[in-house]
Parts: structure tokens; C-alpha cells; sequence
């Protein structure tokens, strides 16, 4: 780590926000060192990004004042605090897709010719500086929205760097990182933690919010953790170990047994042994419940076909880019060009809309939850019950809504998603509840296929062990789960099973002590065979 001054660069001074009855932050002091890394840490709801926006003046605070360089900004006026240099990259992507990368990343400050036409030329070299900083194969010209969600992640990222963006502005001095490695795989993570430890020692301040542990050792100088809106602590990186960073965010020590599993990495083998796991659980495997035959879809997939047994758990590894994503969507029936065959329990399902897969017990978690997920015009309990609406209802088609609020109560309790009434709409929730809530949809008993992209992004550490007892248990009652999964540790301890995707196909197949990172990376970044 490299030394930062002892002397803030910005102070949040008895800030308060409530939002309805909810007390997102209260009376919360921090001081942000210049050019340290520091991480903000707690459970959903706990307060960060909430912190991050008061800062950044997307949120005018109820009491106290932020402080920069000496000079208060003006509470909830984003010009004045990026005209002091504070920046924030969301972790909801907060783009144009139809536009290409150099237009987004320009959209602010279009270079002009001396006929005051778009300079395209110079958008493009300015917006390559940018973006190559940090992945070089983006290609700027290419449309956002053909470009993965982890390459989309990345020109958010860098759009925060542009010091052309707005004439008069001080450059950034800080930038606040909400979740901005949550769609990264493990080589752009390493990639971005790079870019962000080089901006530090160029005397940048860096707030990181994240609830990836390892990011947090590997990449930050201190953290302050908040609970329920709340100050608990600010420490040094390296003086607080992992189990105690945990106390301090959920008020509990979580046990993290030691005993090695299938031959599995300990991190990996710590983490089903927290959820619940069986130390054998393929035995548990019933009949065939999922058979994908030869699923294809051009310039995605090409001949993917794989089983899943009732009660058992398939990992699909693979980088981002690769396929694990468009495999699930041609699955679900969301990529209308795909063709092949998907049967569950030996009959075959009918593609033509995903209200086939629906009825036949499939329920899909996906990667974006706020562009594929949610329904943010419809209200909280709608979003849950809204698959099955039909199913609850009486018997000539009318809403049976007695019936709807227990199943809502009941979900709602069961994932402790945070909200102030389930008429809320899913934007007035944080990014880690509105994911419990997508997922609170689908895990149900009558869902004997589940297909889960990223289910545990953006959720803390406490949810998730709750979040991976309740897919052991969705197993153990007799569904076939699909795990698709960019951390390395919870893909190796949920999958009784590994396929690795690359290039829209299927690399082989990994099981029992095969199952390991290194065999993982090997097949995911192995060139596909020429036909």
C-alpha cells in the first residue's frame, strides 16, 4: 500500500438522511485521507451508497455538511461538487446503449471542429485514452449496448476519469466506487484495482463500496463500516482481520469451519460448509430434470447441450464475454434467434416465450436486474407475485389479494429485503434489497429449475449465507439450479458440477477434485477448436 497524509481531503460531518420512515444514515462522521483508498463496509441498507451520494450531491443530507479542501459544498447540488472534483461511479449502469462508447463518454463535452461539426476523430482518440486505461480490447466505435455488462461497467469507470468533461471543473480529487466490480471477472477486476491503487498514488481519494472481502485486503488502506445508518468504526486495512471486519458489520461472528471438501480450495470448501452443504452433495442428485440439447444462437452460443439432475447444483464458469449469460437468456427464451431444445423432466418445453419455461417450474435470477429483472413502475409486492399472479388468483380470474400479502409477507420476512411498505417501488430500495427482492420472485417451492446469474451480486456477507442455504435447500427439496457465478470461491463450494463457457461454447466439464480455480481459468481461456 502507499502512503497517504494524515490530513483530509474531505470531511462528512454529522450527516443525516432519512428516506420516508427509513433512517438511512444517522449523525455519521468520516474523514477521507488524500490519495488513500477507503473502503465503506455494511450489510444492505446499511448506509453506504447513501453516504457516497451525499457526497457526491446526488442526495441532499437532512443535517450536518461535507467538506472539501476546507470549502462546504452546498447540500444535493451535484455542480458543485463536481466542479470541486468529486466524482461517482454507480453501481447501476447510467448510460445510452444505442450510442457508441466514445459517444457516451463524451456526450457531456462533444470536441467540436473548426466548422463546429462533432470532432468523431477526436471523440474517438479522447474516448480510447480513456477506456484503454483499463481494458484495451473495448472498441470505441462499437455500440454500447452490444458490448457486455462487465465492458459497459468499465466506460462508466472511465468516463469518471475524463478531466475535459466540463470547463472550469477542478479534475477529480475524489472518486466514490459503488459496487464497480459486481459484472467483472477476475482479470478486469485485477485490472481495475490496478487503475484505482495508480490513481491513489497519484494523490486521488478513493471511496471504495463493496462487500467483496478480498477487494477490500487486497486494494484498500481503511475501512469504515457502517449498520443500520450508523458509525461503527473506522480502521486500518491491516489491522483488522476478516471474521472481526464481519463482527463489526452485522453485530455477529459467522463461523468459518476450516475442513477441506471434495478436494475443493479452503475458501472455497469454508463457504459451502457455511451455507450448509453436504460434503458429497452430487449424491443427493435425483432423476433428470434439465436437458439442454444443442442450444445455438449466432454469434453467441454455438451446440451448448448439458443435464442437471433433480437436486443437484451446476456451476457454469467462464470470463466475462464468454457465454454464461446468452446461455441462460436462449434457456429462458429471452434470445428469439436461438434454437435448440430444452426439456424438463423429459417433455419438451416449448421457446416461443419465457411463459412456457414460467408454467413448467423454471425461474430465472438475471445478471442485470434493472434492465431484465425488475418492474420499477410496479410496487414491491407485484414484483414478487407477478409470474404467478394467475395461480393466486380466484377462479375467474380475479386478483385474490388476501392470498398475494401473505405470499408477500412471508417472502419479504423470509429474504429480510428492507423496505418501508411493499407498495414501495423498487427504486426507493438499495441495489443489495432490490436484488433480494428478484430473488425473493422466483424462490419458491414450485420452482423445480432455477437459473441464477450473479444471484449474490451486490448482497453483503451475512445475506450471503442465507442466500446460499437457501439454493442448498432449493436442492435438496428436488430442483435443478444453474449457477453462473464470477466469484471463484462460491462457484467452486455451490456446484456439485463445472462447465466452463468460452467463446459461446462449452469447454469441457469439471467434477470433483478437478474443480478448481487454475482448471477453471485454464478452459475459459482456452482458444476454441477451428471447425
Amino acid at each position: 500500500m502507499t502512503p497517504f497524509s494524515d490530513q483530509p481531503l474531505l470531511v462528512a460531518e454529522h450527516v443525516s438522511k432519512r428516506f420516508g420512515i427509513t433512517q438511512a444514515l444517522d449523525d455519521v462522521s468520516v474523514a477521507f485521507a488524500r490519495g488513500e483508498v477507503h473502503a465503506l463496509m455494511g450489510e444492505n441498507g446499511a448506509g453506504k451508497s447513501t453516504l457516497g451520494k451525499v457526497i457526491s450531491g446526488l442526495h441532499r443530507q437532512d443535517t450536518g455538511r461535507v467538506v472539501i479542501a476546507g470549502r462546504e459544498l452546498r447540500p444535493g447540488s451535484i455542480d458543485d461538487a463536481f466542479n470541486a472534483g468529486i466524482r461517482i461511479v454507480h453501481q447501476e449502469l447510467a448510460q445510452c446503449p444505442n450510442l457508441s462508447v466514445a459517444e457516451n463518454l463524451c456526450l457531456h463535452d462533444l470536441p467540436k471542429t473548426g466548422l463546429r461539426t462533432v470532432d468523431r476523430a477526436g471523440m474517438n482518440r479522447r474516448a480510447a485514452r480513456l477506456v484503454h486505461r483499463i481494458e484495451p480490447s473495448i472498441d470505441v466505435t462499437a455500440e454500447l449496448g452490444s458490448l457486455s455488462p462487465g465492458h459497459r461497467q468499465i466506460c462508466q469507470i472511465a468516463a469518471s476519469l475524463d478531466e475535459e468533461a466540463r470547463a472550469g471543473a477542478e479534475p477529480a480529487r475524489l472518486i466514490v466506487f459503488d459496487e464497480p466490480t459486481s459484472s467483472l471477472s477476475i482479470s478486469e477486476t485485477e485490472k481495475l484495482l490496478a487503475v484505482i491503487r495508480q490513481l491513489a498514488s497519484d494523490g486521488i481519494t478513493i471511496v471504495y463500496v463493496s462487500h467483496r472481502m478480498s477487494e477490500i485486503f487486497a486494494c484498500c488502506d481503511r475501512v469504515t463500516v457502517l449498520r443500520d445508518g450508523k458509525f461503527v468504526a473506522t480502521n486500518d486495512v491491516s489491522d483488522i482481520s476478516e471474521p472481526d471486519l464481519v463482527e463489526q458489520m452485522i453485530g455477529r461472528r459467522l463461523a468459518t469451519p476450516t475442513a477441506r471438501l471434495r478436494g475443493q480450495e479452503p475458501e472455497a470448501a469454508e463457504l459451502r460448509q457455511l451455507a450448509g452443504g453436504q460434503a458429497n452433495p452430487v449424491d443427493r442428485a435425483g432423476g433428470l430434470r434439465l436437458e439442454v440439447r444443442g442450444l445455438s444462437s449466432p454469434g453467441r452460443l454455438e451446440d451448448v447441450s448439458f443435464r442437471v439432475r433433480a437436486g443437484e447444483v451446476l456451476g457454469v464458469g467462464g470470463l466475462v464475454g464468454s457465454g454464461r449469460s446468452e446461455l441462460l437468456d436462449a434457456i429462458f427464451a429471452l434470445d428469439p434467434r436461438a434454437r435448440g431444445d430444452v426439456l424438463i423432466d423429459g417433455r419438451l418445453i416449448d421457446r416461443s416465450s419465457p411463459r412456457s419455461l414460467i408454467a413448467a417450474g423454471v425461474g430465472y435470477v438475471p445478471e442485470d436486474r434493472r434492465l431484465q429483472g425488475l418492474f420499477f413502475d410496479l410496487s414491491v409486492s407485484e414484483n414478487i407475485v407477478v409470474p404467478y399472479m394467475r395461480r393466486l388468483a380466484h377462479a375467474l380470474g380475479l386478483r385474490d389479494l388476501p392470498k398475494e400479502r401473505q405470499v408477500v409477507g412471508e417472502r419479504l420476512a423470509e429474504f429480510q429485503v428492507k423496505t418501508a411498505s411493499p407498495a414501495s417501488l423498487p427504486n426507493q430500495l438499495s441495489g443489495g434489497n432490490q436484488q433480494k427482492l428478484l430473488i425473493a420472485r422466483w424462490m419458491h417451492t414450485e420452482s423445480n429449475v432455477l437459473l441464477l446469474d450473479e444471484p449474490t451480486r451486490g448482497i453483503d456477507v451475512g445475506t450471503k449465507a442465507e442466500i446460499y442455504k437457501l439454493i442448498h435447500q432449493a436442492a435438496d427439496r428436488g430442483a435443478a439450479i444453474v449457477l453462473v457465478s464470477s466469484e471463484m470461491p462460491e462457484l467452486l463450494a455451490m456446484s456439485d458440477r463445472i462447465i466452463v463457457m468460452a467463446d459461446g461454447r462449452c469447454q469441457g466439464e469439471l467434477t470433483g477434485a478437478e474443480m478448481s480455480q487454475a482448471n477453471i481459468l485454464t478452459l475459459a481461456t482456452r482458444e476454441c477448436a477451428k471447425v
